[in-house]
């Protein structure tokens, strides 16, 4: 018994769209499943604050990972007991926040601030053990420049 032409082609179509249905509605399983994974996951990467900060010379000295060195300007002298010099690093950071990252930072690594000035650029000063440091941040039109100077203190001298 043969089909008639019309038939055939009707149960070709409902046939295919069946079939498109099915992908289509496989399409939309897979889509909100990856789509509720990216949101949970957003919701992860929002608690992570950037790239991590990194310890340069000074091993307890801890730089913002938005800050690069730069070697020309910089200078460290080490002998086995102790690391003295200058490191120079440029970034595009706020300058304020990078004031609070130090003055956040430095005293979880055992550093004191001493003293500090403000505005046309900002100088901190700490002290740790038989060391000093400055920070200074001064802010350019295009970049913001940090400076971490590092030296032994001098011992008191006895009249």
């Amino acid at each position: 018994m043969k089909m008639d032409g019309g038939v055939a082609s009707k149960s070709r179509l409902l046939i295919l769209m069946l079939l498109i249905l099915l992908l289509v509605g496989a399409g939309c399983a897979a889509w909100k499943k990856s789509h509720d994974t990216s949101e949970e996951t957003g919701d992860k990467k929002s608690e992570v604050k950037g790239p991590a900060p990194v310890y340069y010379d000074f091993v307890d000295i801890l730089i913002p990972a938005e800050l690069s060195l730069v070697k020309k300007s910089s200078f460290v002298y080490s002998t086995p007991s102790f690391t003295a010099g200058v490191l120079v690093f440029e970034g595009y950071v706020q300058g304020e926040s990078l004031v609070n990252f130090f003055t956040t930072n430095m005293p979880k690594d055992g550093w004191t601030l001493k003293s500090s000035f403000r505005y046309r650029r900002v100088i901190l000063s700490f002290e740790k053990n038989e060391r000093s440091c400055l920070v200074t941040v001064a802010e350019f039109p295009l970049k913001t420049r940090v400076e971490i100077w590092v030296a032994p203190q001098m011992a008191a001298s006895m009249p």
